[in-house]
């Protein structure tokens, strides 16, 4: 099921198709282990699609186009690495996490575009039992050009400033 993007019409995926640009300009994508060779290569093209439709949308193709993997390399707490399983919820949780971020990145662009300076938290899932780091960020405010920049200089599911959350958190930004 797709956030609810309160923040998401015609203008803020204008900006998020800008924020694909940059990562084309860049070479700034994240390719997750999660993804074939062949996905990885598709990726770009594959996010760029989504803008038009939403995280569900995005979730759906990375599955009918097999573009997951069975197994990735994963290092054991004792040093090495292994093999290990793909999780059933891969698709799921690298098609939320990623269009959040790109939609994050695109309000904010919006934002800074249209004189603003700040976006706020919110949830944009129900959850029943939701983390208390994500309930302490709720309706706190952040500064729009500080969002941006951290998403595009930490690609992939971690940031400085942890918004949006991690995977699965259900937390996004609005104007």
């Amino acid at each position: 099921m797709a956030l609810n993007y309160l923040d998401l019409d015609n203008n803020t995926r204008k900006f998020m198709m800008e924020e694909i640009q940059y990562d084309k300009d860049n070479d700034n994508f994240y390719r997750s282990n999660y993804l074939t060779p062949h996905g990885k290569e598709q990726w770009p093209s594959l996010l760029e699609e989504s803008i038009a439709h939403d995280d569900a949308w995005l979730e759906k193709q990375i599955q009918r186009r097999g573009l997951l993997a069975q197994y990735h390399t994963r290092k054991k707490p004792t040093g090495g690495t292994t093999q290990a399983k793909v999780p059933v919820t891969a698709a799921a949780t690298l098609a939320e996490g990623e269009f959040n971020r790109l939609y994050a990145r695109g309000l904010c662009a919006r934002v800074i575009e249209e004189g603003g300076q700040t976006v706020e938290v919110y949830r944009a899932r129900a959850s029943v039992n939701p983390r208390p780091e994500s309930q302490a960020i709720i309706g706190k405010n952040f500064i729009a050009r500080d969002i941006i920049h951290d998403l595009r200089t930490h690609p992939g599911v971690d940031s400085a400033l942890g918004v949006p959350q991690g995977p699965n958190s259900g937390i996004s930004i609005k104007k």
